[in-house]
């Protein structure tokens, strides 16, 4: 089975080569992965990869095809399907903005930028608490905030537009 798993303009296609179990060997893009799978409780999932484990929550969103992803490091959004079923697969012309969404309901702590800013792919824009982990959002593009749409201390729902980032040409 092949999914491709979209995260911003990053995407690999995942495929399931063996599975016995909780055991899974999967490629991901050109590497190849042992992975020890365990269903800990309704969308949380312990991963065991090379003696390190690795606990994720997995939420899945109203529109079709889009999760939200929690670990102990960072949260982000993406969408999977079956390879060659999603929209956008091949390089997005003309959509020169991005924005950053609440991956899951909870509390901005912090705005790292302000508009007007020039941030780089990567770089933290907001740290959202939720489920008592603290989340960096990151800018999905290199390009300029024009808009911040919260503030510090404000309490958001999933899916909210936090800030949108325009590209730099």
């Amino acid at each position: 089975m092949k999914i491709l798993a979209k995260n911003g303009k990053h995407h690999e296609e995942i495929k399931v080569i063996k599975r016995e179990g909780p055991m899974l060997q999967v490629s991901i893009g050109n590497r190849e992965y042992s992975l020890d799978v365990e269903k800990v409780e309704d969308g949380v999932y312990s991963v065991l990869h090379n003696g390190t484990s690795h606990n994720m929550e997995i939420i899945k969103s109203e529109k079709k095809h889009f999760y939200a992803v929690n670990t102990q490091y960072q949260s982000f959004n993406i969408e999977i399907a079956p390879a060659g079923s999603l929209k956008g697969d091949k390089k997005r012309q003309g959509d020169k903005n991005e924005q950053i969404l609440a991956p899951i309901p909870g509390k901005v702590i912090s705005i790292k930028a302000t508009p007007g800013d020039v941030v780089k792919e990567g770089q933290t824009i907001v740290v959202l608490s939720a489920m008592k982990m603290e989340n960096e959002l990151k800018s999905p593009i290199d390009g300029i905030v024009s808009k911040i749409h919260v503030k510090e201390d404000a309490v958001v729902k999933e899916n909210s537009v936090l800030v949108d980032v325009k590209a730099v040409d």
